[in-house]
């Protein structure tokens, strides 16, 4: 029973944005939303694990590898020959005739070890399969919070554009009547009108956005891709810092792909003890009776079969070799996660160190200050070079202050999936 490569796509898949994981059982019990409910990432998760076919296709993987641990336990069965037949005799011109049989118990006795070890194999595959499900279910949790987190984004940059373009109209129709009254020149007109058109063109493209992730959430969710879908909650949670040694053992320890991989290199050294079990020949013996009229034999019969000296010597160097490849494996696959982890921690640090720099204050001093501007053009008391760079400043902070909110969700998107487990989320907070 040579295990093949347990081939896990969804390990090294980038992931997302992570909080604790729900209670399986949230997925089990699954239950629609009304139509139009905003969905939170608990109840879209639920709905993820509930529909998810990777899920259920490694779920029966589960099950046929613990029928194949039932196979590797069952002993070979005894065979029962049972040989019925006629002796014929001649004496002068007489013939006779009489009844002659045998009846033979025989049974194949299984050199010592070997079925254990078949069943410690069989074991290790059922252990294996049960860690791809785990895996699954982390990586498209991943999935979920990601495109998650991207829709939620989107749809705030969505409402930003939606605001933009209701202040150029209000910008449009003031540099009108400012016009009209003889306060305002041809270039303030102009400029109101490009304002408006801007505006729309970046409300189209935040519209655009928000239908792509409104796809892609749709399909983790096994929704038809277009289907009507809004999200509610929170982008971000924050996460207590833990230093590079902390986040590499934690890295080491609880990946899945190298928990895998692991696995992997104890079946390979499992297998060249199988390989070389295989050298060791199982023999059958059991009691045979031959009946006839005139006599009753009784023996015992044994067969071992005769091995050639380079019996097996094929599978053995093929099961040596698959150790030693399995190993380098995983030396190279821890490397690849601790590199990917330092350089993940790394984005994350700076990005959060970007985000910091629009602290609420700030945030509210600046819609302060545009609402001022608004307020004083209106009354023409204050120019239009003024007004047009407080709104131009306010706008594209905010939408910046989107793109670094997105920018963290991504790292930590990236860091967690190094790791291979969700980092700690001990509160939640909302975006302004």
């Amino acid at each position: 029973m040579t295990v093949s490569r347990f081939s896990f796509s969804l390990f090294a898949l980038g992931a997302a944005l992570l909080v604790p994981r729900p209670d399986a059982a949230a997925a089990d019990s699954f239950v629609s939303p009304p139509s139009g409910t905003k969905l939170t990432f608990a109840a879209a998760f639920a709905e993820a694990m509930a529909q998810s076919p990777a899920l259920r296709v490694i779920e029966a993987d589960v099950e046929s590898a613990r029928g194949d641990v039932l196979t590797a336990q069952q002993k070979p069965a005894s065979e029962l020959t049972f040989s019925p037949g006629l002796r014929r005799l001649r004496d002068g011109d007489t013939a006779n005739h009489e009844f002659l049989g045998s009846i033979e118990l025989s049974r194949t006795f299984v050199f010592p070890g070997k079925r254990e070890l078949l069943v410690s194999i069989a074991e290790r595959n059922v252990a294996l399969r049960q860690l791809a499900t785990e895996g699954l279910r982390f990586q498209l949790t991943a999935a979920v919070r990601r495109a998650f987190a991207e829709l939620l984004t989107a749809q705030g940059l969505v409402g930003l554009r939606q605001q933009q373009l209701e202040s150029a109209q209000t910008f449009q129709q003031a540099a009108a009547k400012r016009a009209e009254s003889g306060y305002a020149s041809d270039f303030e007109a102009v400029k109101s009108q490009g304002d408006v058109i801007n505006a729309h063109k970046l409300l189209g493209a935040a519209e655009g956005g928000i239908a792509a992730a409104r796809v892609e959430l749709n399909l983790l969710l096994g929704r038809e891709p277009n289907a009507p879908l809004e999200v509610a909650g929170a982008i971000d949670e924050p996460v207590t810092d833990r230093p590079l040694p902390e986040l590499l053992s934690l890295a080491l320890l609880q990946n899945p792909s190298l928990r895998v991989q692991e696995l992997q290199a104890e079946i390979a050294g499992l297998n060249v003890r199988k390989a070389r079990l295989a050298r060791k020949p199982d023999f059958t013996a059991g009691p045979a009776l031959e009946l006839s009229k005139s006599e009753q034999i009784l023996s015992f019969n044994a067969s071992l079969p005769l091995l050639s000296k380079d019996y097996g010597r094929g599978e053995l160097l093929t099961a040596n070799a698959e150790q030693r490849k399995v190993l380098a494996e995983t030396e190279r696959l821890r490397r690849e996660i601790s590199g990917a982890v330092a350089k993940a921690a790394t984005e994350l640090t700076t990005a959060r160190a970007q985000l910091a720099l629009y602290s609420p204050v700030y945030l509210d001093q600046l819609k302060a200050v545009v609402a001022q501007a608004e307020q004083s053009y209106a009354q023409n008391a204050t120019s239009l070079l003024i007004y047009l760079d407080a709104k131009r400043t306010y706008f594209d902070t905010l939408a910046d202050y989107y793109q670094a909110t997105a920018d963290v969700a991504r790292a930590r998107a990236e860091l967690e999936s190094a790791i291979g487990a969700p980092l700690a989320t001990p509160a939640a907070t909302s975006t302004p």
